[in-house]
């Protein structure tokens, strides 16, 4: 593969960080045209390739240079002699030397910055027109084969600019990986012009791209120069995180937001959930072209770093994804497991209802996968009588369950059987479950409404799940939730109950105002993306028409269903 560096997206915003300072290379007075300065690159490169560049002073000693360098991993900062910044507007009576300053682009303060609910995200994908048709092929191919393409393409660059509120930092990875993300969202995007659609992806930081096992043809492997340099892209992450999903505004939201906002509603009421934010994207389009693909949605994947941040927990316990697939819906019922748990191989097709995620190396001396913590849970669950203090958080699920119902998701675990991961914790084995994909929330009816009204009067404790109108199997909503459940004090339908009023009550968590305070405050940063977008990613903010019912009509409906039925909870 060829390497190529190439910096995108950087700008003067960069030197906005740091008071530029003087010192023993720079004076007032007049210079000399043989003064030289010399930029070093540290670590880093030049666009050109080069480590360095000299410059010569004019005749007034001013030193024109204004070009960065980057460095895999990090943003530029400033060009530095000491603690002395370079300053365009000095002069210079002597030689001097400045060498580039990074940051790394994986910290906790890069992690903050970039969730942050006033920061402002921008990714630009710097990927030759070859590799775009490629994963365009990738998905044609898998897609005669039913499956969907696990190959990823090798993107030159990535940058990611995060400006937290004290200037745009842009953050250089080079050689990232790039595939296609998604199921029903699958479909052909890039031809002989360009970009023609758009298509949820999945960033890979750590791909390494010479494994032929991943999908590569001998003439696409990647050579290293030696294990060290492999290990370190194996190791590289941003902000902690060695993958990231990028997803298109599929469901035409005219908010942009409802998904981050149920995520929100999920860790204000303590239950883990991952961070989405929003980020322009801009990609290369046929070796030239700089194009807006639009707004999409960043999420943080639910993987060992995010069990780590969320529970403490450095040796994680088993995680589990938990979707309704080809093998079957994921309700938590006691049949053919055999078929419906396993370690996904994309590679070769094969997915499961129940895929393991953490823990799942063979064992050595068998050659099999331990799966006992999701049958024996799946086992205790459906027995009739599970002691589910010992087996589940049933506080937390409660709290889960009451930001569920008033987010009237169609396609979560109450209501399809889908879009969940069970977390079994490692320091009490007790089930956790963690929510994901909630892109059909808080009114989204845009090609699908199960119900015909969003779900919005569906009841507190009904035994209805909105995906097809039937009764619930999930053991756990039976025994726990729903009608006939047991309604003692303490009881985990209560707790239900009283979190529905709490959060119903609260005026700054589920009302029109609230939301439309969160989404403005996107709009404002986000919106001029939309207007030259890609043509399936240009919903304009609050637009009109986009098949969706608005967030004040759901939440207004949905608040006097729960207060007429707050209380119908006896079978």
């Amino acid at each position: 593969m060829k390497k190529a560096v190439c910096i995108l997206g950087i700008t003067a915003a960069c030197f906005t960080l740091f008071a530029c300072g003087k010192g023993d290379v720079t004076t007032p007075d007049g210079g000399s045209n043989d003064i030289k300065i010399t930029f070093d690159a540290g670590d880093g490169v030049f666009s050109n390739g080069k480590t360095s560049v000299t410059v010569t002073a004019d005749g007034n000693g001013t030193v024109d240079f204004d070009e960065q360098s980057v460095k895999d991993g990090h943003a530029f900062i400033g060009w530095y002699n000491g603690s002395v910044r370079f300053d365009g507007s000095g002069t210079y009576t002597k030689d001097g030397t400045f060498t580039a300053k990074y940051v790394s682009g994986n910290t906790d303060e890069v992690y903050t910055a970039l969730f942050g609910e006033n920061s402002t995200v921008s990714i630009d994908i710097n990927m030759s027109d070859g590799e775009w048709k490629k994963l365009n092929r990738d998905y044609v191919v898998f897609n005669e084969k039913g499956s969907k393409s696990p190959i990823y393409r090798l993107a030159d660059s990535v940058t990611v600019g995060i400006d937290g509120g004290d200037g745009m930092l842009y953050y250089y990875y080079e050689e990232v990986g790039v595939r296609m993300k998604g199921n029903t969202s699958r479909h052909e995007f890039y031809n002989d012009d360009g970009f023609y659609d758009n298509i949820h992806m999945k960033l890979s930081f750590k791909q390494t791209f010479d494994d032929p096992e991943d999908g590569y043809t001998s003439d696409e492997l990647k050579v290293w120069a030696d294990d060290r340099s492999r290990q370190a892209r194996k190791d590289r992450r941003l902000a902690g995180m060695d993958k990231v999903d990028i997803k298109f505004n599929s469901t035409a939201d005219e908010s942009y937001v409802r998904e981050l906002y149920a995520m929100k509603m999920f860790r204000d009421n303590g239950v883990a959930a991952p961070n989405v934010t929003l980020c322009s994207v801009t990609a290369l389009e046929k070796n030239e072209n700089k194009r807006n693909l639009g707004v999409y949605r960043l999420h943080e994947p639910i993987d060992e770093a995010f069990i780590a941040r969320n529970f403490g927990e450095e040796d994680p316990g088993d995680l589990w994804k938990c979707t309704y697939t080809k093998t079957g819906p994921a309700d938590l019922t006691n049949y053919d497991l055999d078929s419906r748990m396993g370690v996904e191989d994309e590679m070769k097709g094969e997915f499961y209802t129940y895929d393991k995620k953490t823990n799942k190396k063979k064992d050595k001396i068998t050659g099999l996968r331990d799966f006992t913590s999701m049958r024996n849970f799946i086992a205790a669950v459906g027995s009739g009588d599970a002691d589910y203090p010992s087996i589940l958080d049933t506080d937390g699920f409660a709290k889960f369950e009451a930001v569920n119902y008033l987010l009237g998701n169609p396609d979560c675990i109450r209501n399809n059987y889908n879009n969940y991961y069970i977390y079994f914790r490692k320091s009490d084995g007790k089930a956790v479950i963690i929510p994901y994909d909630y892109d059909r929330c808080l009114g989204i009816t845009k090609d699908w409404d199960p119900t015909g009204n969003a779900c919005m009067t569906l009841q507190p404790y009904t035994r209805q799940i909105a995906a097809n109108g039937g009764s619930q199997n999930d053991p756990i909503y039976r025994a726990l939730i729903c009608k006939g459940a047991p309604t003692n004090s303490g009881s985990v339908l209560m707790k239900f109950r009283d979190d529905l009023i709490s959060l119903a009550a609260e005026t700054d968590r589920f009302t029109e105002a609230s939301f439309n305070a969160y989404k403005d405050n996107y709009k404002q940063r986000y919106s001029s993306f939309t207007a030259d977008a890609l043509s399936t990613n240009n919903t304009a903010f609050d637009s009109h028409d986009t098949g969706n019912v608005s967030v004040g009509r759901y939440m207004s409906a949905k608040r006097e269903t729960l207060a007429e039925n707050i209380d119908n909870y006896y079978a």
